[in-house]
């Protein structure tokens, strides 16, 4: 067969835009490195030094143990440099008074306030690097955060029309407060970032859209703790360098998850909220039960987000390996290159039912763009060991298009003033296929899936459907279930996800209250969705994102 010299021209332009941008970000890791090793060591008001305003932390947690007890004591305070986020396209405001920063004792007001500011700022610079330059909120902008509301809960919300909320619980013995833990505050982070970065999801009615949601935010967790040169440290002595086992970097939200414990074992897991080096395989989600012991699988989103959580740690293991011994270093930059993977793999991944797989393969094939295939085997075996991705799917994607990068899209485009230096110059795109610029959208104009009407017990409702294309011919794969048992056409997996919701009282009603007078609508602490009249429709829209799920029964959630 003939050759085309212009197809090798570009070919040779791609891989050579790939060695470019990764020799950048090698060079970005090494100075961020040299940055961090830098504040450690010089001694505050050494000459000619600027020391980075410190503020006391946890790091992570409260808690941390690697074996949990019934009385953990609290974890060592950390002093950490707080650098202040200057992306103007992705602001927080925090509605409690600013103290100013120092190093406060445990307990106080003042300590929470900048354990939640430092973990923000943290994450908020982290993800800004990796994201497409103009990417804002989909709430407003500064997104507001507010680090006790007044209702008591074990809990914390990302919510489009209030931004960040955390609580506090008041225990007989202690004060839980949810935006006290690193880990809560970057997994909300997180669901606010994954709302920027791909908005359609938010109101996706579809069971592993949504449970991958939560799968984002504990990742934001593990990944943003990976930034601070202390929890790599730790990390390192406690795993020999294998990310996925248990330890302190697995295990996220521990004082919040034994808050659960208190009030029902099976609310949690057995050392922390939720674990991500477990042992979950895939199974459809269609085909589990809707709640079920912290210990179990089920189709809630939460509970089902570990799967690919689970995968997501597997992977960045084995990507540690692949570059070398591991490192201080190797864990850093590692921890940059999934970020921008994971980012790469939901701007790209088509929201269909069987959502895991495509975002799976997405990521493989965004490691082929931007790293080469470096981490390819990484990703494949811990997508296909975990049924995320079937092993004829993995080997299909040898021979699938890949994606080329591209220049962001100029200012003109998004209507804005100016296109602000934040963020990467470049996303990956397909030929043929428009570019998703909804990342540029501010609240009140972020898009929509489209509606598709959905009949449950005799009602209709209007529902954001996953009806996207699929650009991969992958499925995910459970041993024992034939395909065709599980696969789902996106009317089918809206409504699982409705039935779902009603099982869990985690929807209100609202406009159709009456018609639905079998049912009973959750507390206002469970209602995750509510049915609104839009355009002479009954629709469905989601209220929030939660940190866990009030299980059915539980007497503090009725």
């Amino acid at each position: 067969m003939a050759r085309n010299p212009q197809a090798s021209e570009y070919g040779g332009l791609a891989s050579a835009l790939a060695d470019v941008t990764h020799e950048l970000r090698s060079v970005t890791a090494q100075l961020s490195r040299l940055a961090d090793a830098q504040a450690q060591r010089k001694p505050a008001g050494g000459a000619g030094a600027t020391p980075a305003v410190q503020v006391n932390s946890w790091g992570d947690d409260p808690f941390s143990q690697q074996i949990a007890t019934a009385n953990p004591p609290l974890a060592a305070i950390l002093a950490l440099p707080v650098n202040t986020p200057t992306n103007a396209r992705l602001r927080i405001a925090v509605v409690e008074p600013r103290p100013a920063p120092s190093l406060y004792a445990a307990g106080t007001a003042e300590f929470r306030y900048w354990v939640a500011v430092e973990a923000l700022s943290r994450g908020i610079n982290f993800w800004s690097a990796l994201l497409p330059a103009g990417t804002t909120w989909s709430t407003s902008n500064p997104m507001r955060v507010t680090l006790v509301m007044p209702v008591p809960q074990l809990n914390a919300f990302y919510r489009r029309s209030n931004g960040l909320e955390f609580y506090r619980f008041t225990r007989p013995d202690m004060d839980i407060y949810s935006g006290e833990s690193p880990d809560a505050v970057c997994h909300e982070l997180g669901h606010a970032v994954l709302d920027a970065l791909k908005p359609q999801l938010f109101n996706a009615a579809s069971l592993e859209t949504s449970a991958f949601h939560e799968a984002f935010g504990d990742m934001s967790a593990i990944l943003c703790a990976l930034q601070l040169p202390i929890m790599r440290a730790r990390v390192l002595a406690e795993t020999g360098g294998r990310l996925n086992v248990n330890s302190r970097l697995s295990r996220l939200a521990e004082q919040l998850g034994w808050g659960l414990r208190q009030l029902s074992r099976d609310l949690a897991d057995a050392d922390c909220l939720r674990n991500a080096a477990n042992h979950f395989f895939y199974h459809p989600p269609n085909l589990l039960p809707s709640q079920a012991p912290s210990n179990e699988l089920s189709s809630e989103f939460h509970s089902f987000s570990r799967v690919f959580t689970g995968a997501f740690l597997d992977a960045l293991a084995r990507m540690v390996v692949n570059v070398g011994q591991p490192s201080d270093a190797s864990i850093l930059a590692v921890s940059r290159d999934m970020g921008q993977l994971l980012v790469d793999g939901v701007h790209n991944a088509p929201i269909t039912p069987g959502y895991y797989s495509q975002v799976a393969a997405a990521m493989v094939q965004a490691d082929r763009a931007r790293f080469r295939g470096r981490y390819g085997s990484a990703l494949s075996g811990a997508f296909i060991e975990r049924g995320i991705l079937s092993v004829g799917s993995a080997a299909a994607l040898a021979t699938a298009p890949v994606p080329t990068l591209e220049p962001v899209p100029s200012a003109e485009t998004f209507g804005m003033a100016a296109l602000e230096a934040h963020g990467s110059a470049t996303v990956l795109a397909y030929r043929g296929s428009a570019l998703d610029d909804a990342y540029s959208r501010a609240a009140g104009q972020t898009p929509d899936l489209p509606q598709q009407d959905v009949n449950v017990a005799g009602l209709t409702l209007a529902v954001h459907a996953p009806v996207e294309e699929r650009r991969f011919s992958v499925r995910s794969e459970a041993a024992g279930i034939a395909p065709d048992a599980s696969s789902m056409d996106s009317e089918s997996d809206a409504r699982h996800f409705i039935e779902d919701l009603i099982q869990r009282r985690e929807l209100d009603f609202g406009a159709v209250q009456d018609q639905a007078g079998m049912f009973d609508s959750g507390s206002p602490e469970k209602v995750t969705h509510t049915v609104v009249v839009e355009d002479g429709r009954s629709a469905l829209k989601r209220n929030h994102f939660a940190c866990w799920c009030c299980a059915a029964g539980a007497p503090f959630c009725r």
